[in-house]
C-alpha cells in the first residue's frame, strides 16, 4: 500500500516538475536565438568591412583576399589572415546555427539540445529569467516533456517488480540445483 502511494505521488511530482520545466523551454529557446542573432549581426558587420575590400580588389571573393593575406611577405598581413579566417568561419558557423533554428518548435528544441553552442548556451542559462508564458508552444513543450518523463518513470517502476521476480526465479533455480 505504501509503495503504491509513493509511486503515485512520485509520478505526480515528476509530471508537475516536467511540466514546469517544459513551460520554460520556448522562452529559453527564444533567448538563446536572440543571443545567437546578436552574435551573428556583430560578426557579419565585422566581416562586411573585409567584404568591402574584397569587392574593391578581388571581385568580391573573400577567399582571394584571405589567400593574398596568407601569401603576403608582410607579417602584419599574415597575422591578419588568421583573424580574417576565424571571422569567416564564425559567420559560417553562426549562419548554419541560425538556419538550423528555422523550423517548428520540436525541431528547434531538438537542435538546441543536441547541437548547442556551449558558450552561448551557458551565457543564456546564466542570464535566463524564468517566467511562465502560456503560449501554445509552451503548453505543447510542457505537456510533451511531462508525458515523456512520467511514462519513463512509470515504465521504470513497472519493471522493478519484474526484475525482482526474475532474480527470485533465478535464485530458486540455483537453490534447486544444489
Amino acid at each position: 500500500m505504501l509503495i503504491r502511494l509513493l509511486q503515485r505521488y512520485s509520478l505526480m511530482l515528476i509530471f508537475a516538475s516536467s511540466l514546469l520545466i517544459g513551460l520554460q523551454l520556448p522562452s529559453f529557446l527564444q533567448q538563446y536565438e536572440s543571443r545567437l542573432d546578436a552574435r551573428y549581426l556583430e560578426s557579419s558587420e565585422q566581416l562586411l568591412k573585409y567584404q568591402t575590400l574584397a569587392d574593391l580588389f578581388f571581385e568580391g571573393s573573400l577567399n582571394k583576399l584571405l589567400d593574398k593575406h596568407k601569401q603576403s611577405d608582410v607579417a602584419l598581413f599574415k597575422a591578419e589572415a588568421d583573424i580574417l579566417e576565424a571571422l569567416i568561419e564564425r559567420v559560417d558557423f553562426l549562419t548554419a546555427q541560425k538556419y538550423s533554428l528555422n523550423g517548428n518548435l520540436l525541431s528547434r528544441l531538438v537542435f538546441l539540445i543536441t547541437q548547442v553552442n556551449q558558450p552561448l548556451f551557458t551565457e543564456t542559462q546564466l542570464n535566463y529569467q524564468a517566467n511562465i508564458e502560456l503560449s501554445k508552444d509552451a503548453m505543447f513543450a510542457g505537456l510533451l516533456l511531462a508525458l515523456i518523463s512520467t511514462l519513463f518513470l512509470e515504465l521504470l517502476l513497472a519493471m522493478i517488480p519484474l526484475l525482482f521476480q526474475k532474480i527470485k526465479t533465478i535464485n530458486n533455480q540455483v537453490n534447486n540445483r544444489n
